[in-house]
């Protein structure tokens, strides 16, 4: 039996996976930036293509069974069993179905490395399959430090012997080995922090975790697809060189993304499930979740665009500067899924994955065919197929399948206007600036100065027109400080 949910329980767990998730952020970013002074864009463009072609067995292994977990009130001993004997023999199933396909992706592209990479991050995928049930135990039982340390600790030491291996020369090993050793030490953690061992498999009443989880593995292995294919059409057609400084880019715009709307998903949807039969609430629910999200992301994406061309060339070195053509491109693409991570949030909450899944592929579809189409036209037209895959889904959402669940859509637009005009504002000040005055300056300097502007100027939209929204951002660190001295759980 699931623990009674507290306000105060929730925000202690928001407060510490998402404090633990900027912290993922920075170590990520620590991670780009010394391996990419130790390793050249050609094996990062490597890894990048072997990764992105099987690595839709990561999706398959979950098989959207955590967030079927994750919305259940209730889940009996066997039921939580029978999902973790599923994962793990899926993801076992995956590992050796990748090893086997090491050879054939290997001639299809024709660069022998891709056996090696494809080989050591097989693997993985069995570990985080197995580890699914484990983190879902823990995220049922609200012990949130513990779930985070499992992550945190596992990217810790994948970052490190990445690194390692690294300065002793391994290259693009040592970027596919770090999946693998990041996975299993999360896998380790978590069974011990989780504190719960798994029953045989035996007969339970499966059906309604199953159907939702299949339904909502469409969605979310469209979503991979097409996440991936713009890695696999530029290894196709352009160097690894190019598949590196395209995949740096891409993961610089997405980690904000990543780091934080994915993980807050843990703590928002049971909350938004348990409301789900009153659409008033959940709506209520919906409107607070996206303006906080939509500050804090599009805050970040339009930094990246102010302060990219300093940025690469500071922490990353000279080599990366040819991926700064990308970035703006694809920070226009993350502006679309922000303001529409609320639908995903409520398609979720009210148990209709068919609509989740068909608001997906209605952009997802047309994302593929325009970026076959541009990819052997230029590689910046990878990045613009993207862009327009994410439009085309923000559009399906609000105008066909949010209101037909019942979202108040136009609240949720109007929640997102200050956000975009803060950024928006902050943005092309700040970039106006940058090119009026700052590109001479040194590098570092430019980059100080760039994001100096920037702050500036979003203060001072803020100041103007954003003050309901710096109040409910106050009321919420307020919030979450008072709480987090109460009920607190020993660290593992």
């Amino acid at each position: 039996m699931q623990p009674e949910r507290s306000a105060g329980s929730r925000a202690r767990g928001a407060t510490v996976l998402l404090s633990t998730q900027w912290l993922r952020y920075v170590l990520q970013i620590a991670n780009i930036v010394l391996l990419a002074r130790l390793i050249g864009p050609a094996d990062f463009g490597v890894v990048s293509l072997g990764l992105a072609i099987v690595g839709i067995a990561s999706v398959l292994g979950d098989f959207g069974l955590s967030l079927a977990a994750l919305r259940e009130k209730t889940l009996t001993q066997q039921q939580k069993s029978n999902l973790l004997w599923i994962n793990t023999a899926i993801g076992a199933g995956l590992a050796a179905l990748v090893a086997a396909a090491a050879v054939p992706i290997a001639q299809a592209f024709g660069d022998d490395r891709l056996i090696a990479v494809v080989l050591i991050a097989a693997p993985a995928y069995l570990f985080r399959a197995a580890a699914v049930q484990f983190q879902v135990e823990l995220n049922r039982e609200e012990r949130f430090r513990r779930l985070a340390a499992s992550e945190l600790g596992g990217d810790a030491v994948g970052v490190v012997s990445a690194v390692i291996l690294a300065l002793l020369g391994w290259g693009y090993v040592a970027l596919a080995l770090q999946g693998a050793i990041a996975a299993a030490v999360s896998l380790a953690w978590a069974c011990r922090a989780a504190g719960w061992r798994p029953s045989r498999p035996r007969r339970a009443p499966m059906r309604r975790l199953l159907t939702f989880g299949v339904s909502t593995l469409g969605a979310h292995a469209a979503h991979y697809v097409t996440t991936n294919v713009d890695t696999i059409a530029m290894g196709a057609w352009y160097s690894s060189a190019t598949v590196g400084l395209y995949s740096r880019a891409y993961q610089l715009v997405m980690l904000p993304l990543q780091q934080v709307a994915a993980p807050l998903t843990r703590v928002v949807l049971p909350r938004l499930a348990e409301v789900a039969d009153d659409l008033v609430a959940l709506n209520d629910a919906l409107v607070r979740a996206q303006r906080l999200v939509s500050h804090a992301l599009l805050a970040v994406t339009g930094l990246l665009v102010v302060c990219g061309a300093p940025l690469i060339q500071v922490v990353l070195g000279p080599a990366w500067v040819p991926a700064m053509q990308y970035l703006p491109v694809l920070a226009a693409g993350t502006v679309f899924q922000t303001i529409a991570y609320a639908y995903y949030w409520g398609f979720a909450a009210l148990g209709r994955s068919g609509t989740l899944f068909l608001s997906e592929i209605v952009g997802r579809i047309p994302m593929v065919a325009l970026i076959l189409l541009w990819a052997p036209l230029s590689p910046v037209g990878v990045a613009w197929g993207v862009v327009a895959g994410q439009v085309l889904i923000w559009a399906s959402g609000t105008f066909v399948f949010a209101p037909r669940a019942g979202l108040r859509v136009p609240e949720l637009i109007q929640t997102a206007i200050v956000p975009l005009m803060v950024s928006g504002v902050a943005t092309a000040g700040a970039w106006g600036l940058d090119v009026a005055v700052l590109t001479e300056l040194p590098p570092i300097v430019r980059l100080f100065a760039a994001c100096a502007a920037w702050f500036a100027l979003a203060a001072g939209v803020l100041a103007v027109c954003g003050r309901r929204d710096v109040g409910l951002m106050r009321a919420v660190v307020r919030s979450m400080t008072a709480r987090r001295g109460g009920a607190a759980e020993a660290p593992t």
